[in-house]
C-alpha cells in the first residue's frame, strides 16, 4: 500500500514497479532499492503506523464486543460446534442483526 500505491503521507507516489514480485508471491528480497535509505526509514515508519493502527483498531473491537465473545466461547465450551443461525440467534440476544435480505448483507454475500 505504501510504496506500490502511495497510500500514505509520503505521498501520492509509487515507490515500487507493478513488476516487481513480492517475496510471498515468490518475488525475490535481495532486490535493490530504487530509492534512498532517509525514504526507506520513511516507509518503515509508516508501514508501522498501519500496523500500529489496525492492531489499536482490532483491540477496539475485542474490547466493544467482549461480552458477546465471552457468550459464544461459553456456548461452544458447552457444545463444540456451531452453525450460523445459531450463532445469528446468540448474537441477536446481544444486538440487532441486519436483515439477511437487505442490500448491505445481499453485497457481502
Amino acid at each position: 500500500m505504501v510504496t506500490r500505491f502511495g497510500m500514505s503521507n509520503i505521498g501520492p507516489i509509487a515507490l515500487e514497479e507493478e513488476s516487481n514480485g513480492q517475496v510471498f508471491l515468490g518475488g525475490n528480497m535481495n532486490q535493490d532499492s530504487v530509492y534512498p535509505e532517509s525514504v526507506a526509514d520513511r516507509i518503515d515508519d509508516e508501514v508501522c503506523k498501519i500496523v500500529n493502527y489496525c492492531e489499536q483498531k482490532a483491540l477496539q473491537i475485542i474490547l466493544d464486543n467482549r461480552v458477546i465473545i465471552d457468550l459464544v466461547v461459553e456456548r461452544l465450551l458447552d457444545i463444540e460446534t456451531m452453525d450460523g443461525d445459531e450463532f445469528r440467534e446468540l448474537l441477536s440476544t446481544y444486538t440487532i442483526l441486519p436483515d439477511k435480505n437487505s442490500a448491505y448483507v445481499s453485497k457481502l454475500t
